[in-house]
């Protein structure tokens, strides 16, 4: 294989298609654009573990290598151009159109093992895709629908998730968003079973020229098919975009002190006088000021704990009925009296004048009060 420099448009293009096709093994193959080659399709699905392994990782380093590489080959030929329609395009030059997708699929798939690496590699492959959906609205290749949403999507800064708003779908309906998601699925199926269509019917070692119809609308079709897919790409960036800002406002946590290795070994039913083992806090619990450093409990024995780690989660009683009723009498919130002590008739001292003045007193006023009010006077509502 020719070095990089050496290597030609087509040719570089041609080496980059057929790393991508070693990393995408597993997907569609109408991921792939018919090249002039055939190494595109000459794969390994079980050359790599995982997407994470250092394997994988290398090789997607040097397929985004050859990318960009063809990306700056292109831009030295000056093959696109805004003042220019599609049909300018020379058919050998449609593929082309489509390598910041390819740059940008790959960058979205490099791996980083913290939150904070993320987010940049995830704002560049944004950038790539926009980068795609601007080269192809230049040239008249999206539709209203997609060329508005674009638009929306470059009036705020990159790092806006602009799909979470109403204003870039153009709707905030629930049944009219799923309406648009159904259509635009099956619109995605549509172009992808006429892709296979013209594949099947277009060789890829077959020499392609200007007059070549079929291999054009190949191209044309696997553009539209890459637009589609830029925009539910764009959508799950901007939800991960959305995730990483959350992620990078939580304060960071801090360190714990492991525990020293005696105290790991310590048995099961030994005591500790931490209250939140969790934390395994090792401070001492004063200071040598006698300022404290920890909160703490103060308990009278180890067998007190023991006896509350498997109680029940409700309150269990203090005291027995009999000592609630003492403790009540006590304060003297029990009526005393009643039973049959009760209906024993109190004789009255005939000699104690005092006391039967006051009940022929009572009497009389009670009398008095009778013939004032009638039986029934005061039921004015309900006469019985």
């Amino acid at each position: 294989m020719a070095s990089q420099n050496s290597r030609t448009l087509k040719e570089e293009f041609s080496y980059a298609l057929s790393q991508y096709a070693k990393l995408f093994s597993g997907m569609d193959t109408t991921a792939l654009i018919a090249t002039l080659s055939s190494t595109s399709a000459s794969f390994n699905p079980t050359e790599y573990d995982t997407s994470r392994s250092e394997t994988y990782q290398n090789a997607l380093k040097q397929a985004i290598s050859s990318f960009e590489s063809a990306k700056l080959k292109s831009e030295h030929l000056s093959l696109f151009s805004v003042n220019e329609s599609v049909e300018d395009i020379a058919t050998i030059d449609l593929p082309y159109l489509v390598i910041d997708y390819y740059l940008a699929t790959l960058t979205d798939k490099i791996y980083t093992a913290s939150l904070p690496a993320r987010k940049p590699l995830a704002l560049k492959s944004k950038g790539l895709y926009l980068s795609f959906l601007t080269l192809c609205d230049s040239y008249g290749l999206l539709d209203r629908d997609a060329a508005r949403l674009l638009h929306a999507i470059l009036e705020v800064p990159v790092d806006t998730p602009i799909f979470a708003t109403a204003h870039a779908r153009g709707f905030s309906d629930p049944g009219a968003q799923r309406m648009a998601k159904v259509a635009k699925f099956k619109r995605e199926k549509e172009i992808e079973k006429k892709v296979k269509d013209l594949r099947s019917r277009h060789l890829d070692e077959q020499e392609v020229d200007e007059n070549d119809e079929v291999a054009r609308e190949l191209y044309l079709k696997q553009v539209a098919l890459f637009v589609e897919r830029t925009f539910n790409a764009l959508q799950a960036l901007d939800s991960e975009l959305e995730i990483l800002a959350f992620a990078a406002d939580r304060p960071a946590p801090l360190e714990r002190p492991e525990p020293p290795v005696e105290e790991s070994r310590r048995k099961k039913d030994d005591y500790s006088e931490r209250v939140d083992a969790p934390l395994r806090n090792t401070q001492p619990i004063l200071r040598p000021d006698g300022k404290v450093n920890r909160p703490f409990t103060i308990v009278s024995s180890r067998d007190q704990i023991k006896k509350g780690v498997f109680r029940p989660d409700y309150v269990l009683p203090t005291m027995t009925i009999d000592e609630y009723l003492e403790e009540e009498r006590r304060r003297g919130n029990i009526i005393e009296g009643g039973g049959p002590e009760s209906e024993k008739k109190v004789e009255k001292d005939e000699d104690n004048e005092e006391e039967n003045d006051k009940e022929t007193y009572r009497l009389r006023k009670w009398d008095e009060f009778t013939e004032a009010n009638p039986r029934g006077s005061g039921n004015t509502l309900n006469r019985g």
